[in-house]
């Protein structure tokens, strides 16, 4: 058996599955989004502050033939890429808070998060929008990447004998 790169499994195919080449390829299509989900699940915990909330909210959906999506909370986005401080382009990236206000809701956050009291979830919020933001983590970025996918599609390749053309499009709409 052939010794892959990418996933850490044997693979062989059966004369059963030959019959219905389909349900194997679907099946290693699951366990490549596992594997990609359980990676970028690793690097969120090693590189964000959070209390696993966000960690635990990635999560692969299949979405047609050989393809699947990670999704994750909508504020992964903003750790992932960061966000500006108000009236400033600190970073580069597409978001910025947009009031120095801060909302009763981000101060619970934090004082869910952080166990801070009341005044200092208001006071860390403050200076977080207004002269801080959010500094970018490139969770994204530092997992899938070029030798990334060139891996996956190595892998597949050793184990259907096709060739495949692996892609990755971001979307934080």
């Amino acid at each position: 058996m052939a010794d892959f790169d990418f996933l850490e499994t044997e693979f062989g195919i059966s004369e059963k599955d030959i019959a219905k080449p389909e349900s194997i390829y679907d099946k290693l299509i699951i366990d490549i989004a596992n594997q990609v989900t359980s990676d970028l699940r690793e690097s969120t915990s090693k590189k964000a502050r959070n209390t696993g909330g966000l960690t635990q909210s990635i999560a692969y959906v299949p979405n047609g033939k050989l393809s699947f999506e990670i999704q994750a909370d909508d504020y992964y986005k903003f750790i992932d890429e960061g966000v500006n401080p108000v009236g400033q382009n600190k970073f580069a990236t597409p978001y910025q808070f947009k009031t120095p206000f801060v909302s009763e809701n981000h101060a619970k956050a934090l004082q869910q998060s952080y166990g801070y009291t009341s005044s200092h979830a208001y006071a860390s919020a403050r200076v977080t929008k207004n002269k801080y933001g959010i500094e970018p983590r490139n969770i994204t970025d530092s997992v899938i990447n070029d030798k990334y996918l060139e891996r996956i599609a190595s892998d597949l390749a050793e184990v259907t004998g096709l060739m495949f053309e692996v892609t990755f499009e971001k979307n934080t709409k």
